[in-house]
């Protein structure tokens, strides 16, 4: 089932709000009251480990979801900032509700949507032990398959954030993987050029 912009028809029920840059939307173990949607922007998502380390595990684009654990009025198990003014639409538990008497079809995408947080969660989790190089190849893959596209734009202080490591040790694994042609560097961007050269790298 496609998730990215299948919430698009329900907006108009939610409570639009336009957040400036920086700003944190829920935090890790807040009680939810609603859920929301992301028209435009970018909301950059962590987590914060048992070690107490705080791990980028994903960012959320236009068209997709995010919080919806917290129209049970269950903890939310990340945290939510934006990193670039953004608009979003909110629903508390009376709105989706509303929307699935009229649209039966909302529930599924609420369910599917959970459903593929839960396993990223699960994925973040069972890899933090393992090498850089392999949280790195999981991360860049995981960007990979989300935009189903080989050029990924993301700058390497980014990518360090996500595995809690420097921004130096991202770049000497990128140059060897650059060397090792699996793929290419320019600017902001990588581009995976050989996609079985990569994949070896997440096992």
């Amino acid at each position: 089932m496609q998730i990215t912009y299948s919430w698009e028809p329900f907006i108009s029920y939610g409570q639009k709000k336009e957040i400036k840059k920086n700003t944190t939307l829920y935090s890790q173990g807040e009680i939810g009251n609603g859920f929301y949607y992301l028209h435009e922007g970018e909301i950059q998502i962590k987590m914060l480990s048992d070690k107490g380390d705080e791990r980028i595990i994903d960012y959320i684009s236009p068209g997709e979801l995010l919080g919806e654990q917290g129209v049970k009025g269950e903890p939310y198990f990340t945290t939510a900032k934006t990193t670039k003014p953004s608009t979003i639409f909110f629903y508390s538990k009376e709105d989706l509700q509303t929307i699935c008497k009229k649209h039966s079809a909302a529930s599924d995408i609420i369910l599917n949507s959970l459903v593929k947080k839960v396993r990223l969660l699960a994925e973040t989790v069972s890899i933090q032990d393992s090498s850089m190089e392999h949280q790195l190849a999981h991360i860049i893959y995981k960007l990979y398959r989300k935009n189903q596209n080989p050029c990924i734009s993301i700058d390497q202080t980014s990518l360090s954030n996500y595995i809690g490591t420097s921004r130096v040790t991202i770049y000497k694994i990128l140059q060897q993987w650059k060397e090792n042609e699996i793929v290419n560097i320019t600017d902001r961007k990588i581009r995976i050029i050989n996609v079985n050269k990569f994949q070896d790298l997440l096992y």
